[in-house]
C-alpha cells in the first residue's frame, strides 16, 4: 500500500483531509511509529538471513529462477555463483573461529539490510543454523541463557569445535546470539529473524509490512493524531480498531498444516 493511501485514510478519520490540524510530515511519522508497533506485536516481518546464496532468490548456480524471486530481496543481495560452479556461494555472514557472541546491532543488522528492501533491524530470534564444515547446516539447539551459562559456559577454557547450542541476550533491537561452543573455523550461519521495517517517506519506498497488515496502520497513526490533541476517548477508539485489524491479519496468515496426510500408510 503507497504512504500517500495510508496518510490519506488516516486524514479522513481525523476529518482533517487539508492537514489544518496535524500536518502531513507529522502524520508520516505517526504512521511510520505505527508500523513499527504493528511489527513488534505481530511479528509479521520474518526473514531468513543467510551467509549463502539462497536457491531460487538468485543466480544460482549462474542462472535466474524468475518466478522464484523474493519480494524485496535487494539486487545482488546474494552472492552470486560463478558461471559452471556447483554449490552455494558465501558472503560475510560467517562464524568467526572463537568468538561465541554475535550481536544483532554490528553483525546480523548489515546483512539483513543488504539482503532485504525495507528491513530495518533484527529484534528477536526465531532458530539459528550453523554450517559444519561442509554440506550439513544443521539447526541448533536452542538453551535459555541462564542455563547455557549455568551448564555449557560454566567451564572457564576456551573450547571449540561446531556449534550446537544457541541462545538470545539481551532483549529487542541489542539482542546478542551466543553459540558454544565457540567455532574452530569460518563457516556460514542462517538466522531466522523477527524484524522492524524502515521508515517510509515516499510511495517508491518499498513497504516490508504484509499488505493484510497495511489496512490497520492508518488507524494507529490517527491514534497518536488524538493523543496530541487530548482527545483520548477517540484515541482509545482508534486504538481499538488498531489492534483488531492487526490480530485479524494475525490469525489470517496461518490457517494450520497437516505434517503428511499419509504418515499413517508409512
Amino acid at each position: 500500500m503507497p504512504l500517500s493511501q495510508i496518510i490519506n485514510d488516516a486524514s479522513q478519520l481525523l476529518n482533517d483531509p487539508n492537514f489544518s490540524f496535524t500536518s502531513r510530515s507529522q502524520l508520516v511519522r505517526w504512521c511510520n511509529q505505527a508500523r513499527r508497533d504493528c511489527a513488534k506485536r505481530t511479528a509479521c516481518i520474518r526473514r531468513l538471513v543467510t551467509g549463502q546464496s539462497a536457491f531460487g532468490a538468485s543466480a544460482q548456480p549462474g542462472y535466474a529462477i524468475p518466478g522464484a524471486m523474493q519480494p524485496g530481496a535487494l539486487p545482488g543481495a546474494f552472492p552470486q555463483a560463478l558461471s559452471g560452479s556447483y554449490g552455494a556461494v558465501q558472503n560475510a555472514m560467517m562464524t568467526i573461529p572463537g568468538v561465541e557472541r554475535y550481536p544483532f546491532v554490528g553483525f546480523f543488522n548489515p546483512a539483513l539490510q543488504a539482503q532485504y528492501a525495507g528491513c530495518d533491524e533484527v529484534i528477536d530470534a526465531v532458530a539459528l543454523a550453523v554450517n559444519w564444515g561442509g554440506t550439513t547446516r544443521p539447526q541448533l539447539d536452542w538453551m535459555p541463557w541462564d542455563d547455557l551459562q549455568a551448564y555449557a559456559r560454566a567451564y572457564s577454557v576456551l573450547n571449540t569445535s561446531w556449534p550446537v547450542l544457541w541462545s538470545v541476550y539481551n532483549d529487542g533491537p541489542q539482542g546478542e546470539i551466543w553459540v558454544y561452543p565457540a567455532p574452530s573455523q569460518a563457516t556460514e550461519m542462517e538466522l531466522d529473524a523477527i524484524c522492524t521495517p524502515k521508515n517510509l517517506n515516499t510511495d517508491d519506498d518499498f513497504d516490508v509490512i504484509p499488505s493484510g497488515f497495511q489496512d490497520a496502520l492508518m488507524f494507529g497513526a490517527a491514534k497518536f493524531s488524538f493523543m496530541s490533541r487530548g482527545r483520548y476517548a477517540q484515541a482509545q477508539a482508534m486504538e481499538d480498531q488498531f489492534a483488531s485489524g492487526i490480530g485479524v491479519a494475525r490469525v489470517a496468515v496461518d490457517g494450520g498444516k497437516v505434517k503428511s496426510y499419509y504418515s499413517s500408510y508409512l
